[in-house]
């Protein structure tokens, strides 16, 4: 079917192609793209584009949607979407896109030492609209990130200090300098598509320095901190190890929640 509908697109092309290219034009005023927060916290993207802009899009996510070796298990929906994810943090990180208000495009969570931590009964951390997130996602994110300190008193701003990063440039320069690709076995993500992780998690006091340092991409970045996945060290290297068991998950639509 889709054969027969490019051939009746290229007969229109030989036999009308002024009108051709005027409905090429009309289609491409109805392109759109809605991007909305469940009551869940997930969000839902729903997008009209044009041909090429569609092609392009689908090229790009094609490229990061491959398993990245034996145990990376998601599905192909999975994959497209972790793709996508990746494809807009890696254009933030690149530093290229145009700022506002002064400051690049970036996420903003706000916590505490005390949540960062996981403490058990601290409030949770959360994102700048307010949503609230797991401290395993803070700490993957702390791993490299720009630091505010805020004090407040009875919730007034006292004092911002100064922004400092978790890795330094030149850190994250010699880390680039060591690795070709994500650290993770199998794994042939670039560096420049990788984000530094702590062995010894920086928020638990782990050390900003090389042997403590490793380039994990978005997938396997996020299996470690949220997906119970640990990294040892192990002689002069480190070992992946999987969690133990699995938990069969049941399946759910985005944004829904169980009863009780």
């Amino acid at each position: 079917m889709k054969d027969l509908r490019y051939l009746t697109y290229e007969a229109r092309v030989r036999w009308d192609c002024e009108g051709f290219e005027r409905q090429t034009e009309e289609d491409f005023e109805l392109r759109s793209l809605d991007l909305s927060e469940t009551t869940g916290g997930m969000y839902r993207l729903d997008a009209w584009l044009d041909p090429v802009g569609g092609a392009a899009l689908k090229a790009a996510i094609e490229s990061l949607s491959n398993p990245l070796g034996t145990a990376d298990h998601r599905t192909a929906k999975q994959r497209r979407a972790d793709a996508l994810v990746e494809m807009a943090q890696h254009a933030m990180d690149e530093g290229k896109l145009p700022r506002r208000n002064g400051a690049r495009p970036h996420i903003s969570v706000n916590t505490t030492i005390e949540s960062l931590k996981g403490e058990l009964g601290e409030a949770a951390s959360q994102l700048g609209n307010g949503m609230p997130i797991s401290s395993k996602t803070v700490q993957r994110l702390a791993c490299e990130c720009t630091l505010h300190r805020v004090i407040k008193a009875d919730s007034v701003v006292m004092d911002v200090g100064r922004a400092t990063r978790s890795v330094s440039p030149s850190q994250w320069r010699a880390l680039k300098a060591r690795h070709r690709t994500c650290a993770a076995p199998e794994c042939d993500r670039p560096i420049n598509m990788t984000s530094p992780h702590h062995i010894e998690f920086w928020a638990r006091g782990g050390r900003s320095d090389l042997p403590n340092l490793l380039p994990l991409c978005y997938h396997h970045h996020r299996l470690v901190h949220e997906g119970g996945w640990q990294v040892i060290r192990a002689g002069d290297g480190v070992k992946f190890i999987p969690p133990e068991r699995v938990i069969p998950r049941r399946v759910r639509g985005p944004g829904m929640r169980w009863a009780a």
